[in-house]
């Protein structure tokens, strides 16, 4: 299959998590992609990158009860999903298919070791691991072993790389499904500022992330900050030249018009 180059946006969408456990899903997400970036690619300039990714996600995996939060989560999704069963407008045959994916991914995340913990058992990655973080100290003559890896063809450095991640993979897994359901259920609603300001109460209801989008012309910035009452959104001009940088308001130019998303089930 002949892949398609996605067209691009007319838009840009900013996302920003509401409790904690969503900021380390996103983290996560973004630490993935990058690494699928780099794999994807042939050179060993890239591969090295995503080697160094592969070591920042171990590390973040290990530092945070990604394993509990995950389990949390799909679980209090599939109660969720389950309520939903008695709506009319919604597909049977998708829902429990959705149903199976998930307990599959709760399954997988349940059988696996601490997520980040296995990387203490590869000698040469830990080799690796140690010298990689000192500043220049990836030469052919300070670490033989591993330029002579990078000299390997390309698609047997990417086995090896997949196979380095694979522990980490019923995370992803279930991350991406995690991720999916919850931009999926979404509260849409078109927004105007007040000032270059907007204020959006939250009714006693949960939500995981917002969304935010701007027209990709629109030169502001969407900052957030919220509790578990309201949403308070401030769209500032960013000043890139400055150091460090700031952010200012121009009143003289018109209000904003925005996107909001208010995402997650409850």
């Amino acid at each position: 299959m002949t892949p398609v180059a996605p067209q691009r946006s007319a838009h840009t969408l900013f996302e920003f998590p509401l409790n904690e456990r969503f900021r380390t899903y996103l983290r996560l997400e973004a630490l993935y992609r990058r690494w699928q970036h780099f794999l994807a690619q042939d050179s060993e300039q890239d591969h090295h990158s995503a080697m160094l990714i592969l070591f920042e996600i171990h590390d973040f995996a290990f530092r945070y009860d990604i394993k509990g939060d995950l389990l949390l989560d799909l679980n209090r999704y599939k109660q969720a999903l389950n309520h939903l069963r008695h709506l009319p407008e919604l597909s049977e045959q998708k829902l429990t298919q959705t149903l199976m994916y998930l307990s599959d991914a709760q399954k997988q995340v349940e059988q696996s070791a601490k997520f980040g913990s296995t990387l203490p058992d590869n000698d040469w990655l830990l080799n690796v691991k140690t010298r990689i973080v000192v500043p220049g100290g990836i030469c052919s003559f300070d670490v033989a072993f591993y330029y002579q890896w990078l000299q390997q063809p390309a698609n047997v450095r990417c086995v090896d790389l997949e196979a380095w991640l694979m522990p980490l993979m019923p995370m992803f897994e279930a991350l991406k499904f995690i991720l999916l359901i919850v931009r999926d259920a979404r509260k849409h609603k078109s927004c105007i500022t007040q000032d270059k300001t907007y204020q959006q109460p939250l009714n006693g209801v949960r939500f995981d992330m917002l969304q935010v989008e701007l027209a990709d012309t629109s030169p502001y910035l969407p900052d957030i900050s919220a509790n578990k009452h309201v949403v308070w959104l401030r769209f500032s001009l960013p000043s890139f030249r400055s150091q460090p940088q700031h952010l200012r308001v121009d009143p003289s130019q018109p209000e904003i018009n925005f996107e909001l998303n208010l995402c997650g089930m409850h």
